[in-house]
Parts: C-alpha cells; structure tokens; sequence
C-alpha cells in the first residue's frame, strides 16, 4: 500500500485534513515527506493530517502506545483541534466527548483496539471505508477513494434532485459518512456500534410558544456562546453577513466587549431572475454603526470562478453544488493568525424550522409522507439510464433514513437538519477551512438544541426564533437592512456583470466535451440526443440544465479525483474491497448521553 503524501500537501493546501488507517493489511509506503504534514506510522495504524503553520500542531498525536486523531472541538471539556497535550488527555475516555463538533478516532496498541466517535448531530465531517480487514477513515471521502471506485448513484440521483446527498451516502459506493451520535469500537475480530446519543429521546415539538419562552432560548444561547468563547485558541473571528444570525453573534461580542475581527464575504444572491450583491452592502454598515472595522473580501471576478469552480469541486463536490464564493474567504483566513471562528450553522433550522412544503406540521404520518414525496420525486430518475436505481428502489431506501427519527411532529426537523444543514450547508466552512483555527456552532449546542426542539415547528415558522431574539434582546442591532429585510428598491447587479458570471458558470458545467462524453451513459436516449445537440445548439441546454448541469458536476468530480492511495491493482482488490460498510453494521447496544 502507497500512501502519496506530496500529493496530499498539494491537493489540501491550506486546507485542514486527516486520513487514518487502523489494522493496515499491508506495509504503507509513504511518498515524500512534506514539512507541512504530521505523520504517525505503527503496524496496527496509521494517521496523517494537515499541520498548523504558526504552531506546527497537527490533528494527529501519539502519546506511547495511544494514537489518537481528533478534529473540532468539545464545548464542555474545552478541547480542540490544536488543544495542548494536557488538554487532550481529557480524551483518554472518549466516552468524555458529548457537546460540540468533532470526529475523534483513539487507537491503543496494547489494547488492540480503537474507539471511533463522532459528535451528536454528525457536524465534524468524517467517512469510512472498509477493505478486508483495514478500516479507512478521513475528513474527505476523496482522501480515501481508491482507483476504479464506482460512484453512488443514489447519491448522484439524490444530489441532483435534492442538491444533498441521501443520508450517510457518499459520492463513492464503497464510503459512507459517519453516523451521527456514534461509537465504534474496531478490533481485529469485527467492530461494535453504539448509539451514543439517540434522537428518539430529543423533545417531539409539541409546545407552544408563550412570551417567556423567548427568555429560555435567549438563555440557552448565551450559555452556548459561553462555553465556545472558552476554547483557548488566540483571536476571534466573525464571518458577518447581514443575516439574524451573525448579527445575533456580532450583538454578544460587542457588548461583551470581546475583540474581534469582522470580515463579510462578497456572495451573490439570485432571486426572481436577478443576481443581488447583499453583505457586502449592509454588513460594513451595520459594523460601522458600532464603530467595528469589517473587512470586506471581493468575490472573484468571472474570469477566475472556473478556478476556484475546480478548488471547491475537489473538496467538497460530493457534498453540495453551494458555496462556490467561500474560496476567497479560505485565502483570506490562510493568512491570519490562529482563531476562534463562529458560524452561524443550523441556526435556522433549530431557532426556526427546515423544509417549507404546503401542509407541514400537521401530524407525524402526513409530515412523513410529504418528505418522503418531496425528496424522492421520479423526475430526475425518468430522464436517466437504466443504471440508476427505480424510483421504488429510492424511495425504500429514503424511508429507511426516515425511519432512523421518532415519528412526532420534529422528524421533518430532524430529516432537514441530518440531509440539509449538515450535508449541504456546513461543507463550506467544516471541509474549507484552513489548519490552525478552529470553527465552533454555538446554535447546534446541545442545550440550545434541546431548547429549541421543545417547540411546535409550526410556531417556530410564525415567530422565527433568530429574529424574534434578535428584536427583543438587541434592538440597537436589529433595526438595519440586510439579507432577511432587504428594502423594495434595493437594486439587482447590473447585467452584463450577472452574464459574465452566468456564463463562466456555464463554460465550467458544460466546456469540457470529455466530461459530455462521459456523462452520455446516465442518461437516457431522448436526452443523450438532446445533450449532443446541445454541443452545436447551446440552447437546448435550458430545457435540461436542471438535470444537465448537476449530472456533468458530478461526473467531472468523479473523472479528476486524484488517487492518494495505491492499494494495487483493481484486480487485485476485487476480492478486498466491498466489505461490510457501517450502516450494515449491526449494533451491540444502544445508550444515551
């Protein structure tokens, strides 16, 4: 087995990581030996992850005959990523690790065994694979796709129609992301799952909300942003858009009298046919008013979104077609010391509510039903080959993911929060960013999770949890125009720079007649047609560019992959790989934080 680290630093430069092995079948041999990489190599496991520059810590340490791995943080305990020794000893027991984002893998020599855990609601990125008795892991299913892997064509098919990946699926059939809420414990002789933190046991969202109840959240809250401001890291930075959210987070830091850097992102917002320039209008002005520098970072001219189109597909491109604006923010912060970063993740959903389909919230089985119809609509699959799965096929499987949340009135909630907010939102800032800060979620902590699922999801969406706080407990921070209260004159981008954008997008979707090629077997024959046709007549294109486009996005993802791992040839692994992957994995017991 040949691991390419020169590859690595390359591919994930600037860019936080690990991939780690446990029971290795084979002798690694790895290529190079980068400065900017941390390696640990035992015969019973390996690990390798990014290094922070200012401190060289790593996500991967060994402490005699401990290995251990851990990325993102444990609100509680006060550990993360670049936690000294000390701190992390915490982590002796990883059983300690409730509160916060993280995925955490400890492997004992002695023991002959290692713990693998993930946080409660599954927001630290971490996929596996298993190849006969070697078990794969990594922050990025690409970090451990093997040559000649196949693709998920329920995840494509789901991608496309959803814009997120189905469950625990991944781009690749043979990974799949790990569980939420879950332990496993791997020995040589097989792996045992335990259901650490068990969503039957979340509030059914029954209550109404009665004018104290804003108090309990605002409480919860601000037990959240204590816990995080906790974490010893060195600054703080704020990703302020215009949005509740963020003004919420900017509110508490300046009467906190917290320092902080501001910086507001440049992204464009499309909506009944225009493309709007937001944040970068009213964010500087809402920070101006409290006497706070906010840096603004530029989007990238349309000549350069094809490069930074390649950058972000590589990386998160099998989680979500989002987010192509956040490689500018990722340079930016490259560039800054160490610091605590805060993201607004989930908030929405949990001070809020998720899907917004006509007759939601009624009763535990309609709500079901609707989902299940929503997520599993046959129009994608009627226009592709028959190597997809049958819309019955998909829609057994969606309800088995389903199945996986207590039938009350909070499972469309849950559903949204577990596809949605973790597969297709949080990519940007959890699978981006650079090694040496930390990203914390003060609205996906458990306490302000718990205070909020309380509530019927129907009263959330009358009253919305984030703005109602907002007014009632910062009002000097309420009253100003931004992405959620935009005034009636506020004017779209000027339309030759939304066609130049409009175009460079395209070019990357559809520039590549190899990748055109490619993609001719998913489809069907009337589409295959129309798809060729569309070489000589581009605007053929619009009647399918909301199948076409995604299609050729995936397919391109799957055809530049780069292979970081050499595990010999496919016909040597042919009789190796497709082991039991997790979710097959029965479980040994079940038990709640």
């Amino acid at each position: 087995m040949k691991i390419d680290l020169d590859l690595m630093s390359r591919q994930f430069a600037d860019v936080e990581f690990f991939v780690a092995c446990i029971f290795p079948q084979s002798v690694a041999e790895f290529t190079g030996a980068p400065a900017s990489l941390a390696l640990i190599s035992t015969p019973q496991f390996w690990a390798v992850s990014s290094r922070a520059p200012a401190s060289s810590r790593a996500l991967v340490h060994e402490h005699g005959d401990v290995q251990l791995v851990f990325r993102g943080y444990e609100a509680e305990l006060g550990v993360h990523s670049y936690s000294d020794d000390a701190a992390l000893e915490k982590i002796k027991a990883p059983e300690a690790l409730k509160n916060g984002a993280f995925a955490c893998i400890r492997h004992d020599s002695q023991l002959g065994q290692a713990v693998v855990r993930s946080d409660a609601f599954g927001f630290g990125p971490m996929y596996y694979r298993q190849m006969d008795g070697a078990w794969f892991f990594a922050s990025h299913p690409v970090l451990i796709h093997l040559a000649d892997d196949e693709p998920d064509l329920v995840s494509w098919v789901t991608m496309m129609q959803n814009g997120f990946p189905m469950a625990d699926r991944s781009f690749f059939s043979n990974i799949a992301r790990f569980k939420s809420g879950t332990q496993m414990t791997i020995r040589r002789d097989g792996a045992d799952v335990a259901q650490w933190y068990d969503f039957a046991h979340l509030p059914p969202g029954e209550d109404k909300i009665e004018d104290d109840d804003f108090r309990i959240v605002e409480d919860a809250y601000m037990s959240a942003m204590e816990r995080c401001l906790k974490l010893d890291v060195g600054g703080v930075t704020l990703p302020f858009s215009s949005g509740f959210d963020s003004r919420r987070f900017f509110g508490t830091l300046v009467r906190k009298k917290v320092p902080f850097k501001a910086v507001t992102c440049q992204t464009f917002h499309h909506k009944n046919g225009h493309d709007y320039d937001i944040d970068s209008f009213y964010a500087p002005k809402i920070a101006g008013a409290f006497g706070i520098d906010c840096e603004l970072v530029q989007a990238v001219p349309p000549a350069e979104m094809e490069t930074d189109a390649v950058r972000r597909q590589a990386l998160i491109g099998t989680e979500s077609f989002m987010h192509g604006w956040a490689l500018p923010f990722m340079r930016w912060l490259a560039k800054r010391p160490p610091s605590l970063i805060f993201d607004g993740l989930a908030g929405d959903t949990f001070g809020n509510s998720g899907f917004e389909i006509d007759g939601l919230h009624e009763t535990p089985s309609k709500d079901y039903q609707l989902v299940l119809n929503r997520a599993t609509q046959p129009f994608a699959l009627r226009q592709l080959s028959s190597l997809f799965p049958s819309v019955d096929a998909l829609r057994e499987r969606y309800r088995g993911y389903l199945d996986q949340f207590a039938p009350n009135l909070n499972q469309a909630e849950m559903a949204f929060l577990q596809s949605r907010t973790r597969r297709c939102i949080s990519p940007w800032i959890t699978m981006m960013h650079p090694p040496g800060h930390v990203v914390v979620f003060p609205y996906c902590d458990l306490e302000f999770a718990l205070a909020t699922l309380r509530y019927h999801p129907a009263e959330k969406y009358k009253y919305f949890f984030q703005k109602e706080c907002l007014r009632r407990f910062y009002p000097e921070f309420y009253d100003f125009h931004g992405s959620r209260n935009l005034p009636a004159d506020h004017a779209p981008l000027d339309e030759q720079t939304s066609l130049e954008r409009a175009r460079a997008e395209e070019r990357y979707a559809y520039g590549e007649s190899a990748g055109v090629l490619a993609a001719l077997k998913y489809l069907n024959w009337k589409n295959k047609l129309l798809l060729l046709a569309s070489r000589l007549l581009p605007a053929l294109r619009r009647r399918r560019d909301w199948l076409f486009r995604p299609l050729l996005l995936l397919v391109r993802t799957g055809r530049e992959a780069p292979i970081f791992i050499d595990a010999g040839s496919a016909a040597q692994r042919s009789h190796r790989t497709g082991g039991t992957l997790f979710n097959e994995v029965q479980p040994a017991k079940k038990v709640t934080a």
